[in-house]
C-alpha cells in the first residue's frame, strides 16, 4: 500500500511552527530595542501566534496518522494471520467491526477492503477446523482420544480441542472443604471457587492434555479462554456467582496457532467485560459446553462434536436417540427429558447449528470413537 504524498511532512510542519514563533521574538526584540517600535512589537506577535497555530494543527495532525498507523497495523497482523493459516490460497471472511471499530475510519480503504475479502473467504475453505468438547469423566483406561486426535491432524484436520475437568475443580475442592452447588449444569461459583476453577483447568487439566498429544508425537499448544480475550463474558445471573454468559469470540488466537500447525487446546475460562461493575475481579467460570459451541460458531467449524460419559441423548424411556432436530431436542429439553449436565450440551448442539453443519454427542470413552464419528459411522447422537 503506497502512502499519499498530498499532506505535508509533520516534521516540516513543527519545524515551521517554531521557526514562524522564533522570527516573532526576533522582530519584538528589534521593537523594543528600536525605541519600541509598534509596528515590529506587532508583527511579532502575530508571527507567535501564526506559529503557535501552525504547530498545534501539525501535532493533531500527527496524533491523527498515529492513530491511523495504528489501526492499518490491525488490519496488517490480522490479514497476515489469514493469509498464515491459508497458505495465500483460498481465503474468506466476513468482516469483524467489532474488532477495529475504533479504528475504522481511519483505516486505509484498499486495506480495509483486502481484510474484508480474506475475511469473507476465510470461512469458504474446503478445509474448516472441527471442535471436538473434551469432558474430563471421558477420559478413562480404554478411550482413544488423544490418539484420534493425532490421527485426525495427521490426515489434514484442523481440531480444536476445548476441554472441561469438572470432576477434577470439584476433587480439589473437596479438598478444601469448599461446596458445591450447580444451577442447570452451571457450578456456583464464588470467588474461592474460581481460584480453584481457573487453577485446575487451566493450570493442570490443560497441561495434562496438552502432554498427552505431544506425547503422541502431535503438536498442542494449550489456551485458555482468558488469553488474548478469546472468550469475552459478562454476569449475566448474578446469582450463580462469577458465571458468565459469553459475549463475543475472538478468534485471532485459534487461528494463529492453528496456521503454525498446532492443535488449540483450550480451558474455558472467561475475560470479564470491563466496565460492567466496580469488582476488580476480571476472570470468569464459563460453562466448557457453552465455550464449545460459540467457538464453533465463530470458527464456522466444519463440525461440533462433544465427547461424554454416556453413549448419547436418551428419550423418556432410556433409549439412544440416533438423530434430533433443534425443535425435537428443545421439546426433550422442555419436558425435563434432557437434564443436569446434558442440557449445556443439547443448548450448545442447537446454538452451532446456526454456522455448523452438523453436531454430535458421543461416548468418548469407546475407542476409536471420534475417528468414528467423522467417519459417518453412527455414534451417539446427532442434532442436525
Amino acid at each position: 500500500m503506497q502512502e499519499s504524498n498530498s499532506r505535508p511532512s509533520s516534521g516540516k510542519g513543527a519545524v515551521i511552527g517554531v521557526g514562524t514563533v522564533y522570527l516573532g521574538f526576533i522582530s519584538i526584540g528589534l521593537g523594543l530595542y528600536y525605541d519600541s517600535h509598534l509596528i515590529a512589537i506587532y508583527t511579532g506577535l502575530a508571527l507567535i501566534a501564526v506559529g503557535i497555530a501552525v504547530y498545534t494543527i501539525t501535532s493533531i495532525r500527527n496524533s491523527n496518522r498515529q492513530i491511523q498507523a495504528m489501526a492499518n497495523l490491525v488490519f496488517h497482523e490480522k490479514i497476515a494471520i489469514i493469509q498464515s493459516y491459508m497458505g495465500k490460497q483460498d481465503e474468506q471472511i466476513e468482516h469483524d467491526r467489532q474488532a477495529a471499530s475504533e479504528f475504522e475510519k481511519w483505516v486505509d480503504p484498499s486495506l480495509k477492503e483486502e481484510f474484508q475479502e480474506l475475511w469473507r473467504q476465510f470461512f469458504d475453505r474446503e478445509t474448516k477446523p472441527i471442535v471436538v468438547k473434551i469432558g474430563g469423566s471421558t477420559l478413562g483406561n480404554s478411550d482413544t482420544t488423544f490418539e484420534d486426535l493425532v490421527t485426525l491432524y495427521k490426515r489434514g484436520y484442523l481440531p480444536v480441542v476445548v476441554h472441561g475437568g469438572g470432576n477434577r475443580v470439584t476433587e480439589w475442592l473437596d479438598k478444601m472443604g469448599v461446596s458445591t452447588t450447580f444451577v442447570r449444569g452451571l457450578r456456583v461459583t464464588d470467588e474461592e471457587t474460581l481460584r480453584v476453577v481457573i487453577a485446575v483447568l487451566a493450570g493442570l487439566v490443560n497441561k495434562e492434555i496438552v502432554a498427552a498429544i505431544n506425547a503422541l508425537h502431535g503438536k498442542a499448544i494449550g489456551l485458555s479462554g482468558i488469553d488474548g480475550r478469546l472468550i469475552q463474558a459478562r454476569i449475566e445471573q448474578p446469582g450463580i456467582g462469577y458465571v458468565g454468559e459469553v459475549v463475543r469470540i475472538n478468534p485471532e488466537l485459534i487461528i494463529a496457532v492453528l496456521s503454525a500447525g498446532y492443535i488449540p487446546v483450550i480451558a474455558p475460562g472467561g475475560f470479564k467485560l470491563p466496565g460492567e461493575d466496580n469488582d476488580a475481579v476480571m476472570m470468569l467460570n464459563i460453562n466448557a459446553d457453552v465455550s464449545a459451541s460459540e467457538i464453533a460458531v465463530a470458527l464456522k467449524a466444519e463440525k461440533l462434536i462433544f465427547l461424554t460419559d454416556v453413549p448419547g441423548v436418551q428419550d423418556s424411556d432410556g433409549n439412544i436417540v440416533q438423530k434430533l432436530s433443534p425443535a425435537e431436542a428443545r421439546a426433550l429439553i422442555d419436558a425435563g427429558v434432557i437434564s443436569g449436565g446434558m442440557i449445556p450440551k443439547v443448548e450448545g448442539c442447537i446454538r452451532a447449528l446456526s454456522t455448523v453443519s452438523s453436531t454430535q454427542i458421543i461416548d468418548g470413552r469407546n475407542g476409536g470413537a471420534l475417528l468414528a464419528a467423522l467417519e459417518g459411522n453412527c455414534n451417539g447422537t446427532v442434532i442436525e
